[in-house]
């Protein structure tokens, strides 16, 4: 399958559009369809979330479109082409797959099990090597350390990495996502929809998500599609749209308390001003590092990798304590991304107990900081504006968990 490939002044678009046309899935022995009649279009390099309630349709919807599950009636069209009556093992080797906690071969090493679709295409070991290295750099894994680990000696956040970079591996112009975050702890959740967001951007590849928080919608989806039983639509359309003017009483009901906190989700931690930092790598001198941060007012440093990617933030009494900088690692690095949200942001500070952030590029350089205090201004702002009698509970609720 050939992806429709359109240059920007801002991206690249591989991926292909995606059209479903009149689907219906009946299930033998059920009175009613679980999904009716669907007419559904998708553009190109978009991504879009599909939300619901249990039985609403999304993940059989989701799984028709690379046939795991087969339509009982309509067409089903990638790009231009009618893949309804396609070869169902061909159609899917050429739809990226990606399903709650990765789905890894588990006796497969990384690399292996990244490689295992261009294997059955055909491609040569050299090819099939050159991607591995390049897909788990994309994910932010590096291939020295990860490529011959086995998933068990992995984190449930570096499996769905991988699981990722598998189903990207033949460079397909769709990915279909099943819950893919649904089962890591919720810092590790933020990072990798971060992640997602980055490689969207450099890729431009079309992906389809099933989620049932719908925050997750909208961060993720340029557009979200809401379902209600028997895979209605109530709504397709950009976040930003579908809390401003929910289309049905079922949308109202089903955003409801969530509307306050899915707002939030709209601004994004590149949208405020960040604080500069100043960095120093290991084995730097501690005095000229001390001084260099006093000069610009400073109060501690970030100690960064030869890559910049941010190793530790320690207050200048710690750097003091040393010669040298110390190659110490922070376990617990409170970091988020330009496309994490302010929620996010003000989530990963309370998590760590700390009163700031620091922010990366999508390769995990740093670029600078951001303050509680920013945040919360910028929240309180949003809150007053969505449900002004909140503001005053949310804040207090907030600052003291962060005491």
């Amino acid at each position: 399958m050939t992806a429709t490939t359109t240059s920007t002044t801002e991206r690249t678009v591989t991926g292909a559009s995606i059209r479903l046309d009149g689907v219906v899935k009946q299930y033998r022995g059920q009175d009613k369809p679980a999904v009716k009649k669907l007419d559904l279009e998708i553009d190109a390099g978009d991504i879009v979330a599909f939300v619901g309630p249990s039985g609403c349709g999304k993940t059989t919807t989701l799984k028709m479109i690379n046939r795991l599950i087969e339509p009982s009636e309509g067409r089903i069209f990638i790009g231009d082409r009618d893949v309804t009556g396609e070869d169902a093992d061909k159609l899917r080797q050429s739809i990226g797959y990606v399903i709650q906690s990765g789905g890894l071969f588990p006796h497969w090493s990384v690399g292996k099990n990244i490689g295992a679709i261009p294997r059955v295409l055909g491609w040569d070991s050299k090819r099939i090597d050159e991607r591995t290295e390049y897909l788990l750099d994309l994910v932010g894994l590096d291939a020295r350390t990860f490529r011959d680990r086995l998933p068990k000696d992995m984190s449930g956040g570096q499996q769905q990495r991988v699981g990722v970079a598998r189903a990207l591996a033949a460079d397909p112009p769709v990915l279909l996502m099943d819950e893919p975050f649904g089962a890591v702890d919720p810092i590790t959740r933020v990072r990798l929809q971060d992640k997602l967001i980055a490689i969207q951007h450099e890729l431009g590849k079309t992906i389809v998500i099933v989620t049932h928080d719908f925050e997750e919608a909208t961060k993720l989806g340029d557009k979200v599609l809401i379902l209600s039983e028997g895979g209605h639509v109530e709504q397709y359309a950009a976040p930003a749209e579908i809390l401003a003017n929910p289309a049905t009483p079922f949308v109202e009901e089903f955003v409801g308390s969530g509307a306050t906190l899915a707002h939030l989700t709209l601004s994004r931690v590149k949208d405020v001003d960040h604080d500069p930092v100043v960095t120093a790598r290991v084995g730097d001198s501690s005095q000229e590092v001390i001084a260099r941060a006093k000069a610009r007012g400073a109060t501690w440093i970030v100690v960064v990798d030869a890559d910049g990617q941010a190793r530790a933030w320690p207050s200048l009494d710690e750097v003091g304590t040393k010669d040298r900088v110390s190659d110490y690692v922070d376990s617990r690095l409170p970091v988020v991304a330009p496309s994490s949200t302010l929620n996010d942001a003000l989530d990963t500070m309370l998590a760590a107990s700390q009163g700031g952030v620091l922010v990366t590029d999508g390769r995990g350089a740093v670029t600078g900081a951001l303050t509680i205090s920013t945040v919360m201004a910028v929240i309180r702002g949003q809150l007053s504006e969505a449900r002004p009698d909140d503001t005053t509970s949310y804040s207090t609720h907030t600052e003291g968990s962060a005491s």
